[in-house]
């Protein structure tokens, strides 16, 4: 099944296009006693042979990895070099964890709640003012910080990677959101990933503290946390001066808003001084750390300190406040955290909770997992785009053998009864791409996307069942997902995809906005690229 490779099983593919010959020198430590060790010499090596593989199969060069277990950082591994400078990777090298910035900025928001400054209930427009998006003038007294940091807010994606270091910018490109983005559903409706979401709590962060987002989250997060290399501006990392240089996308020139729109960038290489520092994206993803400090970030979340955040808060940020998929009950997200009950790993499958996140930035990826009853958090950072340590992570929690032996999986644990089709069938239109067309066939549901096909992206028509209300199409011949949710009258009311969200033509959001082929082009690329998974930019160069 699609969805459960999605939890644990995703891997990059040998024709990767930045996947190359890499240095896997290594540099290890353990820090517990030898004897008591449940790491063995032999079972090191399986790790560091796993993480090896995983580096030649990536975008990477080099990656750290770092261990918490039994109540401290009790394993952390260096392996590879960087890209470009052929430096060997460090303990102490600063990697961007990106989306994993997601997790401290709902910290930051909670925070606030506890100091009394706003409540999680309260809406965006009741914090920060008078903000108004244009096109849905009610959504800004409508949608709660809670809703935004469960990505729940409907938000269009907006994510620029374009040079807007000053703090001022959050609140400036919160304004050209305000003019130029849009709104698919009510916020609460269902939950669609956007990083629109956590850039605007971050706005929200700012404006009840009085200071500006990056020093909250210095000043109140990442010290008391005692995450002494973790940064939440470029400028801090350029004057620590042990940054790691990423292989992906750089020098990025076009429009910051129509990501899709035909722009120029660079694939290659990207040192620390050709990163992009954008304010608005930085609460949503540009957080610096290592993995020694995200594991032990990891340790907060498992043991607690009530002086940086009450355990009741905490624990609202490991726990489900909505399904990623409606039919679904096991798979979820809480506040910045994707939550699984349930989780397959090569010996099998276990009924135990398992809390992750990863980050994906234009040149570093990012892995977190959080095993609760095991007391283990494991992070594993790298410096290429869109790499994939998930086969090193499992290798990891399978040799400290801490994890229950595997059950049998529940015979209802995937719904896997298929919706009248009748009922999902329909016209449904996305701003961006108009009209996408859904129907029945003699029992088989089939699908069009008119204006892929016009510029030559060819859309198979058959819609292959997943788990309930969820189907797989093909683009070219590449797959992502598309769920349809429930409108809460007995009907169905969306079709959803990160970069694409349809509403039903008979009761449209909003009209398709005028667009040229190019924009539409690229939203297509993004699609093919994307496979299901949540990426911030296609990384294919430039055609």
């Amino acid at each position: 099944m699609l969805l459960l490779a999605w939890f644990l099983g995703c891997s990059n593919q040998s024709d990767d296009p930045f996947a190359g010959e890499s240095d896997t020198d290594t540099d290890t430590d353990t820090d517990t006693d030898t004897d008591a060790d449940p790491i063995t010499k032999d079972d090191e090596e399986a790790i560091i042979d796993r993480a090896a593989l995983d580096i030649a199969n990536s975008n990477a060069s080099g990656a750290q990895i770092a261990v918490w277990y039994d109540g401290h950082v009790a394993y952390h591994w260096e392996l590879g070099t960087n890209p470009g400078s052929g430096d060997p990777i460090t303990e102490d090298m600063l990697f961007q964890i990106g989306s994993d910035t997601k997790k401290l900025t709902a910290m930051a928001v909670l925070q606030q709640e506890e100091a009394g400054t706003l409540s999680r209930d309260d809406t965006l427009a009741a914090v920060v003012g008078d903000y108004e998006v244009a096109q849905d003038p009610g959504w800004a007294s409508a949608v709660t910080l809670h809703d935004l940091i469960s990505h729940q807010g409907e938000t269009y994606d907006y994510t620029p990677w374009d040079s807007a270091p000053d703090d001022s910018d959050l609140a400036a490109r919160a304004d050209v959101f305000a003019k130029r983005g849009w709104i698919h559903a009510p916020p609460g409706t269902y939950w669609n990933y956007s990083n629109t979401n956590f850039s605007l709590a971050g706005l929200a962060v700012e404006v009840a503290s009085g200071r500006p987002y990056a020093d909250v989250l210095q000043e109140d997060v990442i010290e008391p946390l005692g995450l002494t290399h973790t940064f939440a501006r470029l400028a801090d990392v350029v004057a620590y001066g042990n940054a790691a240089t990423g292989y992906g996308v750089w020098g990025f020139e076009g429009d910051p808003f129509d990501l899709f729109e035909e722009g120029t960038y660079e694939v290659g290489a990207v040192p620390v001084d050709q990163q992009i520092e954008n304010a608005y994206t930085r609460p949503a993803g540009l957080v610096w750390s290592t993995a020694t400090d995200m594991a032990t970030l990891g340790g907060f979340f498992l043991e607690g300190n009530t002086a940086v955040l009450s355990d009741a808060d905490r624990e609202a940020i490991l726990r489900q406040q909505v399904r990623l998929y409606p039919s679904f009950a096991s798979s979820g997200y809480g506040y910045g955290t994707f939550v699984n009950q349930g989780f397959t790993l090569p010996d099998g499958f276990h009924d135990e909770t398992l809390v992750t996140h990863g980050g994906n930035t234009l040149s570093m990826t990012s892995l977190w997992w959080l095993f609760p009853a095991e007391g283990v958090a494991i992070s594993i950072l790298s410096n290429g785009a869109e790499d994939d340590f998930t086969f090193t992570a499992a290798e990891i929690i399978e040799r400290l053998d801490v994890v229950p032996a595997p059950t049998s999986m529940p015979d209802d644990f995937i719904p896997t009864t298929e919706t009248d089709h009748s009922l999902l069938a329909g016209t449904y239109v996305d701003p961006d791409i108009g009209e996408i067309e859904v129907w029945d066939d003699k029992g088989d549901l089939k699908i069009a996307i008119p204006t892929f096909e016009k510029l030559g992206y060819h859309v198979d028509d058959d819609l292959t069942f997943n788990i309930t209300d969820v189907y797989v199409a093909l683009v070219d011949g590449v797959p992502y997902d598309l769920t349809f949710i429930p409108d809460g009258k007995g009907g169905y009311g969306w079709i959803r995809n990160r970069a694409v969200v349809g509403t039903r033509s008979d009761a449209p959001k909003a009209a398709p906005r005028a667009i040229s082929e190019d924009t539409a082009a690229r939203i297509a690329r993004e699609m093919v690229l994307h496979e299901g998974r949540y990426r911030p930019l296609p990384l294919a160069p430039p055609h």
